[in-house]
């Protein structure tokens, strides 16, 4: 199996960064783990101490097969700097796992993600993975299938990823909720 890199996006929370980077060191798969992190930029002078926080926390961060940072200069939002992030990633990579500051992980969460990547790889229906599921009523399989995506812990190929459509959220050939 070959391993998705971790891209977390990060902002001005260096404690949520920190805790979301200790919850995935717990994954057993961490270790050999290539770890992307892009930090946005402040959007005020406000924000500035917090970010300058969050990226000094970066720098210490271990724990993982690499490590590499992207210090965004100027504040791109939310939603740009991870259409923008995770393009570049994909790009390179193939595939991969995305995570936001405020996520505490499972020690599983790794394995699952690598091990949907992989199963999931040719089947042209699935364009993506979530780690999360809103509270249901009800026993759920182990595995079911969603239209839609969620931004909680997820992942892709780059074959999912360019069915992506920024202006409407949705992705390209889906029936809109609506």
């Amino acid at each position: 199996m070959s391993l998705a890199p971790i891209t977390l996006f990060v902002y001005n929370r260096p404690d949520h960064a920190q805790q979301t980077v200790e919850a995935l060191k717990l994954n057993h798969l961490a270790k050999d783990s290539d770890l992307i992190v892009f930090a946005d930029g402040a959007k005020n002078a406000k924000d500035e101490i917090g970010v300058k926080e969050a990226r000094a926390y970066l720098q210490t961060i271990i724990g993982f097969k690499s490590l590499r940072i992207v210090e965004r200069e100027k504040n791109n939002g939310l939603a740009k700097s991870i259409i923008s992030g995770v393009t570049e990633v994909v790009k390179e990579y193939g595939k991969i796992i995305v995570v936001e500051d405020d996520l505490i992980t499972s020690p599983y969460f790794l394995q699952y993600m690598n091990e949907g990547l992989d199963f999931y790889e040719n089947e042209n229906q699935v364009i993506s993975l979530s780690g999360y599921v809103y509270p249901v009523m009800g026993k759920l399989p182990e595995i079911f299938f969603l239209r839609g995506a969620d931004c909680w812990g997820w992942a892709t190929w780059q074959r999912g990823w360019s069915l992506f459509e920024s202006n409407l959220g949705l992705f390209v050939g889906m029936p809109r909720p609506f």
